[in-house]
């Protein structure tokens, strides 16, 4: 009796410790279920919910306590059709595939877009009784960061165009499609003109602004055609179209790109070049068309910017003939192939006054290359910056060893002007040589003006503030020099050549009688270039011109050629005066070579 009783004690002792690790079993299970991060649900044979958590509900925004035991599979899809959180199909059709999902006997994986936006991933796995458990993940974020990785991989972030990647896969489709059809489309590579001098004067920020701006204007533009930024201020654009449509919108992209844009409240000149090849006649594969197309846009950059060239085949070789001096410039410069020549002014009375500077490159194999070559080659390239300031800082050191104090004009490049920190720059070099400034004299062209006047302007008066000279070159080649010589004090107006070439034709005549009058009104010496012949030097003495370059008082040379004329040799007062009297023979055969004598070159 006794030893039942004990064994019934502890039966029912070992049945509480059970149940109680039971309780605790399930406690543990119904928290982990809980703060599980996916929705869990058990289904029976017959498609009722035997168990769920709350993050099952949230998953498809409903509230937890909707979704209840017992509920069928049907009426839990139903409250998610009410709210949107279901596919797209009808919900009849979305339970049928369900039932098909249900009869197979291995576990299932699939993702699913809700009409809510939503993307769930599920795993479903059949029980031995034939309901199912399957869990639900909200992949939502993870698959829009995806999408947004993918995006990046074939978009630019700035200006949210397709990048280089999706030009090359686009460009691909196009020339599979257009060689079966046996069809023309048109490849339109472009940049912005000056777009350097934005970000250098405005900054970056502004730039990027532009740079979203030109983006939004071709869209509006190209409509119908991809249009893709292939990095810095480059585009391209691939229109399915021939010829004469590529031509139509390669106008138009230069006329809409050509207008001013309004930033922070700075009004920003805009502007593009434009190169255009032809499948199939520019080429058959994606990288020859877009290279036929970048040479075609190099030389439109090259025939004066804002204008669209259809690729030739002799750009090819006249681009890599480009590129290769490119190259070999930037050698010259370290190897010390560049060199300074000096071409003498004089009073009209014939006395040497002072020299022009004038840049020189002998290429080790291809001998001189004229300045007209090579100096658009530097300014392109930015080697402008460093060459105009190696020959600033020799002309000033060769200056100052001069014992008779002349002058030395030194020319400025656009480039060099607007990218350097010019004022700093003359003051470093007037220092270092011990030259004095009033004997150094910078002369610029209109062009260093006409992109920022305001700028200029400033840039020029502290420059002037430090006793340099300033004199206007290539007077009357540009539209608006007048006001140029309102807004800023110059100190010489220097006649263009070509004026002077055409002495003999009444309207350069009355050109140069009009200059040399202006100069007089504004008390600002004139000197005339290009000088060659007696009968020009007679002209501009009875017009009473200040001063002359030109062959017919001295050729560009070495400046030991002219050692006399700085006072390095006695009769220096004999040889410093240039007699006229030079003979026809000698103007045919100096004539030949007269357009060399100016610029920078």
């Amino acid at each position: 009796m006794t030893e039942e009783l004990l064994a019934r004690v502890k039966g029912r002792l070992d049945l509480q410790q059970a149940q109680k690790q039971l309780d605790q079993r399930n406690i543990q299970f119904a928290t982990t279920l809980e703060n599980i991060g996916q929705g869990v649900c058990f289904f029976d044979a017959d498609q009722r919910l035997i168990l769920s958590n709350r993050r099952y509900a949230e998953v498809y925004g409903l509230p937890p306590e909707m979704i209840k035991p017992g509920m069928t599979l049907s009426e839990i899809t139903e409250l998610r059709y009410a709210v949107g959180a279901c596919p797209v199909v009808p919900h009849d059709e979305y339970l049928a595939w369900c039932d098909a999902i249900n009869s197979k006997s291995s576990p299932q994986d699939w993702s699913m877009e809700l009409k809510s936006g939503k993307v769930i991933r599920v795993h479903h796995e059949r029980t031995s009784d034939g309901g199912w458990v399957s869990t639900h993940e909200d992949i939502t974020e993870h698959r829009n960061a995806e999408r947004q990785i993918a995006r990046l991989a074939l978009h630019d972030p700035l200006t949210d165009l397709p990048n280089r990647a999706a030009l090359k896969q686009k460009l691909d489709t196009l020339l599979e499609q257009h060689q079966k059809q046996g069809t023309q489309f048109a490849v339109l590579c472009l940049d912005l003109d000056r777009f350097k001098e934005v970000n250098d004067l405005f900054g970056h920020h502004v730039g990027d602004q532009v740079l979203c701006l030109a983006a939004k204007r071709l869209c509006a533009t190209a409509v119908g055609a991809f249009v893709a930024r292939l990095g810095g201020d480059e585009f391209m654009v691939l229109a399915e179209a021939d010829a004469s449509y590529a031509a139509q919108l390669a106008d138009l992209i230069i006329t809409i790109l050509s207008e001013d844009a309004e930033i922070e409240g700075t009004r920003i000149r805009m502007g593009t070049s434009l190169g255009v090849a032809i499948f199939p006649a520019d080429g058959d594969n994606a990288a020859e068309l877009m290279g036929n197309a970048d040479a075609a846009l190099y030389r439109a950059k090259a025939d004066g910017r804002g204008t669209a060239r259809f690729f030739e085949p002799q750009m090819d070789k006249w681009l890599r003939e480009r590129r290769a001096l490119q190259r070999d410039l930037q050698a010259a410069i370290s190897q010390q192939q560049l060199s300074i020549v000096y071409q003498p002014q004089a009073d009209i009375g014939g006395d040497v006054i002072g020299f022009e500077a004038l840049l020189r490159w002998n290429h080790p194999t291809r001998g001189n290359i004229p300045p007209s070559v090579f100096i658009p080659i530097a300014e392109e390239s930015s080697l402008m910056i460093e060459i105009g300031e190696w020959v600033l800082r020799e002309a000033c050191r060769e200056a100052a060893a001069w014992p008779r104090k002349l002058s030395v004009a030194v020319n400025l490049s656009p480039v060099q002007f607007k990218h350097g920190d010019l004022d700093r720059l003359v003051k470093s070099v007037l220092i270092e040589t011990g030259l004095e400034p009033e004997r150094l004299e910078l002369e610029i062209t209109e062009s260093v003006l006409i992109d920022d006047l305001e700028r200029a302007i400033s840039t020029l008066g502290h420059v002037k503030a430090l006793g340099v000279r300033i004199a206007m070159d290539d007077f009357g080649t540009g539209y608006s020099s007048l006001s140029y010589l309102q807004s800023f004090p110059f100190d010489k107006i220097k006649i263009d050549q070509s004026f002077v070439r055409n002495i003999g034709l009444s309207q350069s005549s009355a050109i140069i009688r009009a200059v040399i009058g202006l100069g007089r009104g504004l008390d600002l010496p004139i000197i005339a270039e290009g000088v060659e012949s007696t009968d020009q030097l007679a002209f501009l003495t009875r017009e009473s011109c200040d001063q002359v370059q030109g062959y017919l008082v001295g050729r560009p040379r070495p400046i030991s050629d002219y050692a006399k004329y700085v006072g390095r040799a006695e009769d220096v007062e004999q040889l410093a005066r240039v007699r006229p009297a030079i003979s026809a023979r000698q103007e045919q055969s100096h004539g030949a070579d007269s357009r060399q004598n100016s610029g920078i070159g």
